[in-house]
């Protein structure tokens, strides 16, 4: 059996033949194996009329599902050839470039084991490469090649680079009414909008698939979403820097739309995932235009950072509340968040469960915050969000310590407590795995409160043993089933299978919380009986599972 050292030698140097500009290697030099060829088997002495460097930036082994991805420099006035190769093992890999704010520069999903991608100007100076092996195991290593413009359409001719120059217009020529249906849509949202980008996305029922954006001070973003007629039930969401759900997309027919408004700069996260069929979607990112932010209602848009006074921003969140079943709050704290240092609140929590919402004013941007008990246990925690909202179980009456600290810019807070009623019971006996797993789902926009959580099953986890929890997926049904670890324990994996054929339909990992979903859409069985395997990496502890059933949109 050769070794992992020759391996990787013979690796390395395939990939170094199939993308660097060098002279031919002595006879004595071992040949590279069949893996490392690129299409054609290109002889690189004819690509150029100089010699120019390339290099390998990234080596690893993984099975499919798995990323080989690297950060890459790459000179404003250079073309640059991304080029992923695999040993035989891998069959099929996958290749994409990103620019650092997530715009899609070039994608390479053929079915073949030798993708490439040209990127050329303009592109901004680091592109993110990253290579998925699609089906397979092995090796894989990501290259890349430098190449002066001039010289880039003949090389890219013997690497039959994708995504080159007019493939993305080709892309997009596959909606045909783009303008019309833009237009129409502005016109329903009102105000004045600017073109941010456009792009054509390949989608897969799969696996989720995100792009970055970027929100100026005081102004609104809006993203339209039109999917083609081989994808269905299309679910489009933000998430803010902190991974918390900021809003989903608006079903307009089968398209999707989402206004995101803010009132300072700041990055969110789109994520767009098919619960059935591979297809391609246009996204068109819209801004509002300087002075039209205030110009849409709560009913179109969502706001990513408070934008009122603590008397304001108290009076919205209590209507909404109170919408929602809740009983009036006790406020127990108001004063002014400090930068840098914690400010403590300590009260007595009410037996059963509580929702603490720690509410800022304009300009707080984001809020950590941590529930201590008496005897010095971590109930609950926030990271980083604008608003935090924390669960807190107990089995009795007890007394607590809040504190919070403002991670950006100081500014006025309150803190409300309010009973929640009808509380799954499970919850007051594992107060941390319960505060994580109702924040999990309120993040995530499954629940609203806590009586909405459901069926709460317990959980003793270790690394070196499997949990089984077994359930149903009804037709045209999804099931989105969540795991929350307590203390002790870190690593949370959910593994689903179908029960029937023992074949994986889903798995997730997370450091304390994590959730899988599985989707009896288009499946050719009908129902689906389906078995969660957990466990968690590493030490022991408690933990507790959910399930959410819900019908996606058409």
């Amino acid at each position: 059996m050769m070794s992992i050292s020759r391996t990787l030698g013979l690796l390395l140097a395939s990939v170094s033949v199939s993308c660097a500009v060098r002279p031919s290697a002595p006879a004595t030099v071992p040949v590279a194996p069949a893996f490392g060829k690129a299409r054609g088997n290109p002889n690189p002495k004819t690509w150029f009329s100089t010699p120019r460097q390339s290099e390998v930036v990234a080596v690893e082994a993984g099975v499919a599902g798995d990323r080989v991805a690297a950060l890459v420099d790459v000179p404003l006035a250079s073309c640059a050839i991304f080029i992923a190769r695999g040993t035989g093992s891998i069959e099929d890999l996958d290749l994409a470039a990103y620019g650092e704010d997530g715009a899609v520069l070039g994608l390479d999903e053929g079915p073949d084991k030798t993708p490439a991608l040209l990127v050329c100007p303009p592109h901004p100076t680091r592109v993110y490469a990253s290579a998925r092996i699609a089906a397979g195991h092995g090796l894989v290593a990501l290259g890349v090649e430098r190449v002066d413009p001039k010289d880039a359409e003949r090389a890219a001719d013997e690497y039959h680079a994708r995504h080159r120059k007019g493939e993305a217009d080709a892309r997009l020529s596959a909606f045909p009414g783009l303008a019309e249906r833009l237009a129409e849509h502005r016109a329903q949202l009102g105000g004045k909008w600017q073109d941010v980008r456009r792009v054509a996305l390949p989608l897969d029922a799969r696996i989720p698939t995100r792009l970055s954006a970027t929100i100026e001070e005081n102004r609104c973003l809006n993203a339209l979403v039109l999917p083609t007629e081989e994808l269905s039930h299309l679910e489009f969401s933000a998430f803010d820097a902190s991974g918390q759900l900021v809003g989903r997309a608006l079903a307009l027919g089968r398209d999707r739309s989402l206004v995101v408004c803010s009132a300072s700069a700041a990055g969110i996260s789109l994520e767009l995932r098919p619960h059935g069929g591979r297809g391609l979607a246009v996204v068109v990112l819209s801004q509002s235009e300087p002075g039209t932010a205030t110009q849409f209602d709560d009913a179109v848009h969502v706001d990513l950072f408070p934008t009122g006074t603590l008397d304001e921003v108290r009076e919205k969140n209590a209507a909404r509340l109170q919408g929602l079943g809740y009983p009036n709050a006790k406020v127990v704290k108001t004063g002014v968040l400090p930068l840098g240092k914690l400010d403590s609140a300590s009260f007595e929590l009410p037996k059963g469960c509580a929702r603490l919402d720690v509410l800022a004013a304009a300009p707080v941007r984001g809020v950590a915050a941590r529930l201590w008990s008496a005897d010095d246990s971590l109930i609950a925690e926030s990271e980083g969000r604008a608003s935090p909202v924390i669960f807190a179980c107990s089995s009795q009456a007890a007394r607590v310590r809040l504190d919070s600290e403002s991670l950006v810019t100081p500014g006025a807070y309150s803190v409300e407590v309010r009973a929640e009623t009808d509380a799954p019971a499970p919850l007051t006996a594992y107060p941390l795995a319960a505060s994580r797993l109702l924040d999990h789902l309120l993040a995530r926009g499954f629940i609203r409160s806590a009586a909405e959580a459901g069926k709460i099953v317990h959980h003793a986890l270790s690394p070196d043993h499997l949990e089984h929890e077994d359930f149903i997926v009804p037709l045209d049904r999804c099931v989105d089933f969540t795991l929350a670890v307590g203390s002790g324990a870190t690593g949370a994996e959910v593994r689903i299978v179908d029960r029937d054929s023992g074949a994986e339909l889903n798995r997730a990992r997370g450091t304390h919380t994590v959730n899988a979903e599985v989707c009896a859409v288009d499946h050719a069985g009908g129902t689906i009986n389906a078995r969660a395997e957990l466990r968690v990496a590493a030490g022991h502890g408690d933990a507790l599972s959910a399930m959410q059933s819900s019908t996606p949109a058409r």
